[in-house]
């Protein structure tokens, strides 16, 4: 039985990895923190090690007996009082678990990025090669970009590795800050979530988890060393986002467009209160900024080295209802 790494297991995407993986006959080596919670990852076949991507040793222990690495470890926080850990576990945390295997010859890695380091569309829709915007990550995408920079670095010194930038992951899972989508669907349905930022043709391109899970093992199979592969779904207005929302859960909210100035202004002073008080923003100026554009991804090239054939938005966000239902979340 092959043992596969995965960093992160404890994550939104993680989990279902790990899970999907186990489920595949592989031995599942899950690497979490201490103060991670594991609920979810009780398969026979996944073992639990308990360290710290900031931690070599820890790093070691878990990947021995490995001949594979699904490194997904990363801090995905939207805002943080100490933004120097952004580069220390996304870029320091990267850069330590490729030194390790390559110690340990693995035959294979499957980075997770973002396709948030990737810019908006404009005239063509965004690919793998449309020249990135760096004025406009923020510090957890300006992060990734340069753990990027770090893995094709070791990629020309022999690390093989695939780099994959999942888009808007939603779906089952924790409902965090790597999970917003699904938490936009259930307050919404709750009531909880009453507005659309701007005019609402700000676009995303959201893909549901088993999407994400489901391309991570092909990219480990198929995906050449060196390659790179954006993750996505349908792209979508929030206007549309909504409506689809709506119809489907069969809940009708009112629902108020604020207008994108306002939103601005209310980050800024947001932006003020946190670096006071140290207290997390409502939204942060830096997230404020991306609402207006449009963030479409075009996923030919995952579709034709990949076969990846993702569901539609309204597909996804059945599904996700029907979890939120049968969890009595909504």
């Amino acid at each position: 039985m092959k043992h596969i790494l995965v960093t992160g297991a404890s994550g939104f995407i993680g989990r279902s990895l790990a899970n999907s993986l186990a489920n595949d006959g592989f031995v599942v080596h899950a690497l979490v923190r201490s103060s991670s919670i594991i609920a979810g990852l009780d398969h026979r076949n996944i073992i639990i090690f308990r360290g710290d991507i900031l931690d070599k040793e820890s790093i070691r222990n878990a990947m021995t007996g490995c001949t594979q690495v699904h490194h997904l470890a990363g801090l995905v926080k939207s805002w943080l009082k100490d933004k120097s850990m952004y580069e220390q576990v996304n870029v320091t945390g990267t850069e330590n678990v490729l030194s390790i295997a390559s110690v340990l010859a693995i035959e294979k890695i499957v980075l997770f990025s973002t396709a948030g380091i990737f810019p908006p569309s404009q005239k063509q829709m965004t690919n793998e090669n449309t020249p990135k915007h760096p004025e406009l990550h923020t510090e957890y995408e300006r992060t990734k970009n340069l753990a990027e920079q770090l893995a094709f670095s070791n990629y020309r010194n022999g690390v093989p590795l695939v780099i994959i930038n999942p888009t808007k992951v939603y779906g089952p899972g924790p409902i965090d800050d790597s999970n917003t989508a699904t938490m936009m669907i259930k307050n919404y349905i709750l009531g909880k979530w009453r507005i659309i930022p701007g005019n609402g043709k700000g676009t995303m391109n959201y893909v549901y988890i088993d999407d994400v899970v489901t391309a991570a093992k092909t990219a480990m199979s198929k995906g050449l060393p060196g390659s790179q592969y954006i993750i996505g779904g349908e792209n979508a207005s929030y206007n549309q986002f909504f409506e689809l929302t709506r119809r489907v859960s069969g809940v009708n909210r009112k629902l108020y467009h604020v207008p994108y100035a306002v939103i601005r202004s209310i980050a800024f002073a947001q932006d003020i209160k946190a670096k006071i008080f140290g207290v997390k923003p409502l939204i942060a100026s830096e997230w404020a900024k991306k609402i207006p554009y449009d963030w479409s991804k075009d996923i030919t090239h995952a579709k034709n080295a990949l076969n990846y054939s993702p569901i539609t938005l309204k597909q996804g966000i059945e599904r996700t209802i029907s979890w939120l239902r049968q969890t009595e979340q909504i």
